[in-house]
């Protein structure tokens, strides 16, 4: 089965050609986020040409729908949801977090996923420990949706989760914070922590996480049709937030 991997969240994303759980080919970035739209086509078409495959050959998309970049994350789910819909193949789309947790498999109860959101705020994910995967690995799942948080509430939704505190989705066990190796802003904010939390480094690009949470999915039906697609922006965009509806002057009768 060959997985089409796409990351437009970031500048250290980029394009990967899977067959099954084996990297035929990568393309990686090398420009800033805003410029995939002119960027991304040509490294689909790279890694496409290094795996001797065309898009027609494709099972499946698997394209990382944020948190991120606004314009990266638009860039990537049209193109996905484009190529899924030409050639009428299922496309999947896996959170950015998410995947910094199948990266690096912590050794703990409880993962949280941290990115720099920008803005002196953070992108943060909560996820447990589960049972056992199907392979026999372990497998986490998320305890509730992810959260954009200051640095001076962070602390504070580590110990809750460490300690139970009085949430009930939170019992109380192991906690490893996790970043990816680029983010300085994410290292930072690590270090006020108590040092019975684990640090753990998501390293290099995303790619190979996308495609084994893509496939996950699809081996258990979990997929959406390409007009479902959705991102994950988890802050509004500037657009919203500084949207003003125009006064309506009344005529008086």
């Amino acid at each position: 089965m060959r997985i089409l991997a796409i990351d437009t969240t970031s500048e250290f994303g980029g394009v990967a050609v899977y067959e099954s759980n084996k990297c035929l080919s990568i393309a990686l970035n090398t420009e800033p986020a805003s410029r995939y739209a002119v960027s991304l086509f040509g490294l689909a078409e790279r890694a496409l040409a290094e795996a001797d495959t065309g898009f027609a050959d494709i099972d499946l998309y698997a394209v990382s729908n944020g948190p991120g970049s606004f314009t990266g994350i638009r860039v990537g789910l049209a193109a996905a949801q484009g190529w899924a819909k030409a050639f009428e193949k299922p496309v999947k789309g896996v959170n950015l977090l998410e995947a910094m947790v199948e990266q690096a498999c912590p050794a703990a109860e409880w993962a949280v996923p941290v990115l720099d959101a920008r803005r002196g705020e953070f992108f943060v994910g909560v996820f447990h420990k589960a049972a056992g995967g199907p392979d026999g690995g372990a497998t986490f799942e998320t305890a509730g949706p992810a959260q954009l948080v200051r640095p001076d509430r962070f602390s504070t939704l580590v110990e809750t989760i460490s300690q139970g505190g009085q949430c009930r989705a939170f019992s109380g066990g192991t906690v490893a914070c996790l970043i990816r190796s680029h983010d300085q802003k994410a290292r930072t904010l690590l270090e006020g922590l108590p040092p019975d939390v684990l640090r753990v480094e998501a390293e290099g690009e995303l790619l190979k996480a996308i495609v084994h949470l893509g496939l996950r999915d699809f081996m258990h039906g979990n997929l959406l049709s390409s007009d479902r697609l959705d991102a994950c922006y988890i802050r509004r965009s500037d657009a919203e937030m500084n949207w003003r509806p125009t006064a309506t002057s009344v005529k008086s009768p």
